[in-house]
Formats: C-alpha cells, sequence, structure tokens
C-alpha cells in the first residue's frame, strides 16, 4: 500500500545515518539527487545495481553497477574526443556511459554487454536519449568482452570494473591484437574500485597518462591510459 510505503521512508533514512553517519548520508542524498537530474534531462533509466547471480552471470562477472556521473564527466573531460573519435564500453549494462559517450564528441559510439536483459534496457535507453546524442551512430552489441572483435577504428575503451583480473588481462590481449593490426593511439579509462588491484599498471605497452579525483566518490579509482600505437 502507499501509506506503507511513505511511512517505510524515516525508518531507511533512519538505518542509513545509524550506518553512515550525518555527513554521508547528506553527500549520499545529494549524490542521488544529482543522478536523478541527470536521468531526467537524458531521459534514461540507469541508476540501481544488480549482482552476477541474478544477472545468471559468470564468476568473473561483478555485477551490474553504473558509472557514476561525475566520474564519466571526469573523464570525458580528460580525454577531450573530437568527431575522428569511436568509444567502446567493455561491459557497458544499460548505457548510462554510452549515453554520456553519445552526446559527447564522438563520431560513434559502442556498448558491448554479455546480459540480454541488459543490452534490452540499453537500447531502450539510447532510444530515450536519442534527440540528446550527438555521435553519428550508438550501437550496443550482445558479446562476450573476451570474444569481441574490436573496431579497428576504436580509440577510446572504457572499462568500469565489469570483470575479474584474468578476464581483464583475456580483453587487453584483444586489445593488443586490434593494435598491432591497426596501429593507433588508443585510450582506456580504466574506472576500478581502490580496493581492487590496478591490474593496467603492469601492462608494458599502456602509459598512465592521468589519474582523477572524483569528488564525493572516494572509494572509486579513475585512471586514463594510453597506448602506443602498435601495442608493442
Amino acid at each position: 500500500m502507499a501509506w506503507l510505503k511513505f511511512y517505510s521512508v524515516p525508518g531507511r533514512l533512519a538505518r542509513t545515518l545509524r550506518r553512515h553517519g550525518l555527513l554521508a548520508t547528506w553527500r549520499r542524498s545529494l549524490r542521488r539527487a544529482a543522478e536523478m537530474r541527470h536521468e531526467r534531462s537524458l531521459g534514461i533509466r540507469t541508476v540501481g545495481s544488480i549482482d552476477a547471480a541474478t544477472l545468471k552471470s559468470s564468476a568473473e562477472s561483478f555485477g551490474y553497477q553504473p558509472i557514476p556521473y561525475a566520474a564519466m564527466e571526469a573523464a570525458l573531460k580528460s580525454v577531450q574526443p573530437t568527431a575522428n573519435d569511436v568509444f567502446v564500453d567493455l561491459g557497458c549494462g544499460m548505457g548510462r556511459a554510452v549515453v554520456l559517450a553519445g552526446v559527447a564528441s564522438f563520431r560513434r559510439v559502442i556498448g558491448v554487454e554479455i546480459s540480454p536483459e541488459l543490452c534490452n534496457v540499453a537500447r531502450e535507453n539510447i532510444e530515450r536519449a536519442r534527440r540528446c546524442l550527438q555521435a553519428a551512430s550508438a550501437d550496443i552489441v550482445e558479446a562476450d568482452a573476451c570474444e569481441y572483435p574490436l573496431p579497428d577504428d576504436a580509440t577510446v575503451l572504457l572499462l568500469f570494473n565489469p570483470f575479474d583480473e584474468r578476464i581483464v588481462r583475456r580483453v587487453l590481449e584483444n586489445v593488443r591484437a586490434s593494435l598491432q593490426k591497426t596501429p593507433r593511439a588508443l585510450t582506456i579509462i580504466y574506472a576500478i574500485p581502490k580496493s581492487r588491484n590496478d591490474v593496467l599498471a603492469d601492462v608494458t605497452w599502456l602509459e598512465l597518462h592521468e589519474t582523477l579525483r572524483i569528488a564525493d566518490e572516494e572509494w572509486l579509482l579513475l585512471e586514463i591510459y594510453r597506448s602506443t600505437k602498435d601495442g608493442s
């Protein structure tokens, strides 16, 4: 009943206050409000999280959680894409990052997602945001990131904590093969919880270009890596 939902709000707020404290709760509320403003302005629905078990994903997947708006905006500001760039999000979930990249200056944007359910939601979100997109094309591909053939013109990749270390390394092997086939400059936006190992740190053909600090997202490590043109 609606009145039960209404009276449950103070209870949820009290539990959050006890768990996180007043300041953290206030910041969480501000972030939530900012997220909803972004969602309304773009006409999309990407808020929330879904664990890997619910998605029936493999043990190597960490489930669904969208990249924070502030983090994606900071990454795009650092990358400064042009009309010649092509963006690929490996493990795109509901497509938030694909939509945000599509609003930027990329020539085309692609989301790769193994979950059929998330692919459907991502495609719906792209259609809802179509009026805002600047990219000439925006596509969602249902595929395993390890098997996905990276387009020869892809220049910016996003990895937002989608897989465990073993899968990330397999994906990087595919990326390197693409660079050796078609030499070009490539940028990787790599976002992971600070508690996780930075897999890209010991990849010899990648160089750390910038580490971004995101206000009120202290848990997140956001790094911009750039490759040698041929992945050597």
